[in-house]
C-alpha cells in the first residue's frame, strides 16, 4: 500500500528496526515500491514505480521492506495481503504481500489505510510528467500508467474499504487475470480458494456498511472459536 505522507498527521509510527536503513521522507519510511527520484529521498507519494512493481511480484517481494517474503512454516513465513471486497470477489489482489510486521507498520503509517484520507490521490498520476531539477534523475522519461490500470482507475475516487488478509507464505501465488467492465487486465495475488488464516478491517466507509469481507471475516472468527472448544 502506498503511502501519501502529505495526508498523515504528526502521530506517525516509529520506523521498524529493519527499515532504519530504508530512505525516508516526512517521518515516514518510504515503501519500496513507491516512485522517487533520484535518491530515493523525494518520493511521488501515492504513485507506484512500475519496474519496481514488476521486481516485487516476480520475486515474491515484500512491498514496503523490498526483503524476500517467506516460504517455509510458522508465524515467520506468513504474508499480508491488503484487499478491498471488489478483490475478493474478483480472486485477486492487486496489492502485493507484506511482512505481517511492515503491513503493521502499514495500518498506522498509511492514511489511506488509517482512515485520514476520504478519497485516493489525484495528482500521483499528474506527477508523473513533472520532472524535478537533476538532469540525471529518471523523472525525465516517466510516463503516466496506463489509464486502465489500478492506480489511474482509483486517482480522486473515494476511499474504499481495506482489509488485511493473513496468509500462509506457501500459498502466495501471482496470477493473472483478463479485464472485465469493472476491472482492468493484470497480475496480482491468487485469492480464490486460498486458505485465509485472518482477515481484519483495517478501514471502512463513511456508511461503514458491511461487506462481503465483513461477513467472511466472522464466518473465519467463529471456525476459531469452535475449534477453540
Amino acid at each position: 500500500m502506498n503511502y501519501d505522507a502529505s495526508s498523515a498527521n504528526s502521530s506517525r509510527p516509529p520506523v521498524l528496526a529493519h527499515l532504519h536503513n530504508a530512505p525516508t521522507a516526512q517521518g515516514l519510511t518510504i515503501p519500496y515500491l513507491t516512485l522517487c527520484h533520484r535518491g530515493r529521498r523525494s518520493p511521488v507519494w501515492g504513485a507506484i514505480d512500475p519496474e519496481r512493481y514488476a521486481v516485487v511480484l516476480g520475486l515474491r517481494l515484500c512491498q514496503v521492506c523490498g526483503e524476500a517474503l517467506g516460504k517455509g512454516e510458522g508465524p515467520g513465513n506468513q504474508v499480508v495481503v491488503f484487499i478491498r471486497p471488489q478483490d475478493w470477489l474478483r480472486g485477486i489482489g492487486p496489492e502485493p504481500g507484506l511482512h505481517p510486521s511492515c503491513a503493521a507498520y502499514s495500518t498506522r503509517g498509511c492514511p489511506m489505510l488509517a482512515g485520514r484520507m476520504p478519497t485516493y490521490r489525484s495528482n500521483a498520476v499528474a506527477a508523473r510528467i513533472t520532472p524535478c531539477d537533476d538532469p540525471g534523475c529518471e523523472c525525465h522519461q516517466w510516463t503516466m500508467p496506463d489509464p486502465e490500470s489500478t492506480e489511474a482507475q482509483r486517482a480522486g475516487k473515494p476511499a474504499d474499504p481495506w482489509y488485511s488478509a493473513l496468509i500462509d507464505a506457501r500459498d502466495y501465488e501471482i496470477i493473472h487475470v483478463d479485464g472485465d467492465e469493472s476491472s482492468p487486465s493484470g497480475y496480482g495475488v491468487r485469492l480464490r480458494e486460498v486458505p485465509i488464516l485472518r482477515l481484519r478491517k483495517v478501514r471502512g466507509t463513511p456508511d461503514n456498511e458491511p461487506t462481503v469481507l465483513d461477513m467472511v471475516a466472522a464466518a473465519l472468527d467463529l471456525n476459531r472459536l469452535a475449534d477453540g472448544l
